[in-house]
């Protein structure tokens, strides 16, 4: 019986080390992206600045791509466990805005992990079909708010307001142009707003005069 109760307390041990090491990992691959401004870094310095061998970081990811799209993963965990609002909350212009001050909040708490994923290339983005999916949904509940609009007016404003809510955003405007996280909420809420107003009262984008 203590061999058991002892065999149980190390596997525990075991898997509390390894998530630490995981996460001790993904939050130096964040900070080296984050202060290099691109993808292009050895794994060995991950793993000096996780404070652990390069053999542990091969074990827990076996190429760079997989630790990548770790940490893309990880970006979306972290929304969700605290409390970000997902595409099927969105069924109300009041929900479309509320997720505006909710999200960049969250982007803003979450640090380092935001700005390393907002810095991920379109192209390793553009390849996770996850995400994908959900841009489609997000797309097609923002369209509901706009029943009068033709569809591919419709479907352009979208995609236009689904950029406005994302991590990119929040971080060039605040980030890069120096704007507090509370402007970068007002700003975006105001586009967002204006941009269906405008939509609802005829001011489309297949209308607008060639420059």
């Amino acid at each position: 019986m203590m061999q058991l109760v002892y065999d149980l307390c190390m596997s525990d041990l075991r898997t509390r080390q390894l998530a630490l090491a995981r996460r001790a990992i993904l939050e130096a691959c964040a900070d080296l992206v984050t202060e290099r401004r691109h993808l292009d870094f050895p794994m060995k310095d991950v793993a000096e600045r996780a404070g652990v061998s390069l053999r542990t970081v091969y074990n827990h990811f076996p190429t760079r791509e997989d630790l990548l799209d770790a940490l893309g993963k990880a970006f979306d965990e972290e929304m969700s466990d605290r409390g970000g609002p997902s595409a099927t909350d969105l069924h109300t212009r009041a929900d479309l805005l509320r997720a505006v001050s909710v999200n960049l909040r969250l982007f803003d708490e979450l640090g380092g992990i935001s700005e390393a994923f907002a810095q991920m290339p379109l192209a390793d983005a553009g390849r996770n079909s996850g995400r994908r999916a959900r841009t489609e949904l997000i797309v097609e509940h923002i369209k509901t708010l706009m029943p009068d609009v033709p569809e591919a007016d419709a479907t352009e404003i979208a995609l236009m307001l689904r950029h406005l809510l994302s991590h990119r955003s929040w971080f060039w405007l605040s980030r890069e142009y120096g704007l507090t996280t509370e402007q970068v909420s007002q700003v975006v809420a105001w586009a967002i707003a204006t941009l269906i107003d405008a939509a609802q009262s005829g001011d489309l984008p297949s209308q607008m005069e060639e420059l």
